[in-house]
């Protein structure tokens, strides 16, 4: 198993769409998720849910709630990443937003982990979610936020074009 270190993880990570068909091994994906629940979250609420989706009709289904992404279906891994609306803690309102973010942040340090374990992953974000919601049978409170198929990857990454650290940070005075 290949580990990386945190800065070749942040050079090294890219979108890739194009997996073999090598199933991943379990102690991976125990890292992966592991990385998840040691993730930080609002008051430490961990309001977020993680679903493994290993049956074949439902990646196909989900494929198809997704603007046709294959690829999707095609990963070894399926994660879908969910905010839980419903620990709202000592936030109220903004118990929503912050589990939206919980989620979020879970999704990031999978695929950063993703990263390190030498698999490969792209975030998808276009799908609907009402349509996702039904395929996994999810209740009302339970929001899907993110899909992170994983494996490794089957194609190079293309070079990244960023704005660059000045193009993104501001000091304001």
């Amino acid at each position: 198993m290949i580990e990386k270190t945190f800065f070749q993880v942040l050079k090294e990570r890219r979108s890739i769409r194009s997996f073999k068909t090598t199933a991943i091994d379990d102690t991976m994906i125990e890292k992966i998720i592991g990385a998840c629940d040691s993730c930080p979250s609002a008051g430490g609420l961990q309001s977020f849910e993680v679903y493994r989706i290993k049956n074949k009709e439902m990646k196909d289904e989900i494929v198809r709630a997704s603007m046709d992404q294959e690829f999707i279906a095609e990963s070894p891994l399926l994660l879908v990443f969910c905010a839980n609306s419903t620990s709202p803690g000592k936030y109220g309102k903004k118990a929503r937003l912050f589990s939206i973010q919980d989620a979020t942040i879970a999704a990031s340090y999978a695929q950063l982990t993703a990263c390190a374990l030498g698999l490969s992953s792209v975030w998808v974000g276009a799908f609907n979610e009402e349509k996702v919601s039904t395929i996994l049978g999810l209740p009302e409170n339970i929001i899907p936020i993110a899909l992170l198929p994983i494996g490794y990857k089957d194609e190079e990454p293309q070079v990244k074009t960023t704005r660059g650290p000045h193009g993104i940070f501001h000091e304001l005075q």
